[in-house]
């Protein structure tokens, strides 16, 4: 899916791939040292990453519609797709907990900051992932 020829999927990742990681940072920092500023700060965060990251999702569906002939690339869009899906579902069970108990902000706990670790580093996998997708197989972009 294109805009002016540029691939808008591409454009879209950014945001999440930026805001989630700084959820994290915040909510961190909110845990460690108790000052409550970072809390609708993370929060923000969350819901933009969330929300882009929706828009994200359904704009790279469509490029996978899109994908004919390659297998490989198929395959690998699927496991791409996935690994973020997945990101994107489990946050957006934080980011609807959150949006319930707003504009009380409770400082995380340790469980829910090492489950966010781990989701931002899948994050990062599934957008490597993204990234071969584009530069080995050249989806959504012209050779």
């Amino acid at each position: 899916m294109k805009i002016f020829k540029h691939p808008v999927h591409l454009m879209l990742i950014h945001f999440p791939t930026a805001l989630l990681p700084m959820d994290l940072v915040l909510s961190f920092l909110l845990y460690y040292t108790g000052n409550s500023d970072f809390g609708p700060a993370a929060f923000y965060c969350m819901i933009g990453g969330v929300g882009t990251g929706v828009l994200a999702l359904v704009t790279g569906f469509i490029d996978l519609a899109m994908i004919r002939n390659n297998r490989t690339a198929l395959n690998a869009a699927f496991v791409h797709g996935g690994v973020n899906a997945t990101v994107l579902l489990v946050y957006s069970v934080f980011a609807y907990k959150s949006w319930n108990l707003y504009p009380i902000i409770q400082a995380p706990t340790v469980l829910v900051l090492v489950v966010k670790l781990t989701l931002i580093l899948f994050l990062i996998v599934g957008n490597f992932l993204g990234g071969r997708l584009i530069l080995k197989h050249h989806i959504a972009i012209e050779p």
